[in-house]
Parts: C-alpha cells; sequence; structure tokens
C-alpha cells in the first residue's frame, strides 16, 4: 500500500487503464506504465502475468462497467433492433463521457465476446452475425470521431440503428 492506501495492483490497474484510452495497446510501453503507477514492472509481472494479461483485467472491468450501462439503457425493452440502438447509444454516450472512446475503438488482447453475446441477447432470431457486425459499427464509428472529432460518427451512427430500428421521427 502507498501514502494513500492504494496497493500497488490497484495503481498499476489505474495506469493502466489511462494509457490504454490514449494509446492503441501496442505502444504502451510496460516500462513506462509502471513508472506513472509508482511500481517495478516485476510488480506488473507478479500481479498480471504481463501486458496482455494486465490488458485483459483493464478491458474486463471497462467492459463490465459498459455492459452495465447498456443493460440498464435496455431493461423494459422487448427485444430487437430498438433495444440494440437503446444500448449501443448508451455505451456511444459512457464512453464518450468517460473518455474510453479510444479504448473500445482499438483492438487488444481481449475479444468483444461479451458485448457481441449481450446483444445477441437483443437480437436473438437475426443471423449469427447480426450483433458482431452491429458492434463492428459502433466500434468504426467511434475511430472515425477519435480520427475527426469534428465530424458527425455519432449522428451516422445513430442514424443507422434508427433505419435497422424502422424508426421514424
Amino acid at each position: 500500500m502507498d501514502a494513500n492506501g492504494s496497493s500497488a495492483r490497484e495503481r498499476i490497474l489505474a495506469a493502466a487503464a489511462n494509457a490504454f484510452s490514449k494509446t492503441p495497446y501496442e505502444r504502451v510501453g510496460v516500462h513506462e506504465l509502471c513508472a506513472s503507477a509508482g511500481v517495478t514492472t516485476g510488480a506488473l509481472y507478479h500481479h498480471f502475468g504481463g501486458k496482455p494479461g494486465l490488458y485483459r483485467e483493464v478491458h474486463a472491468r471497462q467492459e463490465g462497467r459498459l455492459l452495465d450501462r447498456m443493460r440498464e439503457a435496455a431493461a423494459g425493452m422487448a427485444p430487437g433492433p430498438r433495444a440494440v440502438r437503446a444500448a449501443l447509444m448508451a455505451a456511444w454516450d459512457q464512453v464518450q463521457s468517460e473518455g474510453t472512446a479510444n479504448f473500445f475503438a482499438q483492438s487488444g488482447p481481449a475479444g468483444d465476446a461479451a458485448i457481441s453475446a449481450f446483444l445477441h441477447t437483443l437480437w436473438p432470431w437475426g443471423p449469427a452475425a447480426v450483433a458482431p457486425v452491429l458492434l463492428a459499427a459502433w466500434r468504426g464509428a467511434l475511430a472515425e470521431a477519435l480520427s475527426h472529432p469534428e465530424g458527425d460518427a455519432g449522428l451516422v451512427l445513430e442514424g443507422i440503428l434508427r433505419g435497422i430500428a424502422a424508426e421514424r421521427d
């Protein structure tokens, strides 16, 4: 524990969440990450086995919070395109407000199986590819918004999701 009462493990996780939210996985250096956490590289390897294990832990935490928000947004809705739209737009809003869009737009050694599986529960009768394709569209919109912050990627995504939900304003 440090003077603030946080363990080395928690400091590493906090530093990693910050680093992976700003920098692609492959460009995050172990030495720099450990220095920002105030720990040795040995501590990282002791707690996580290496950078991939650390990333998977950070991903699981980030993904868990995102799934909670998506479930909340779709709660009480019948399965179908509208529930998918509500969940993905809530996820969009959350990652934008938390500053974790870059984390979810990039790929790393953890997959999106849990998010894809949840989306499939919201649209269970369609082809198995529906959930991963919609998730890929969401991730692509995140990447586009990061590349062109003045653009309309969020509005385009919402339009696509409205289209599949056959909603009319």
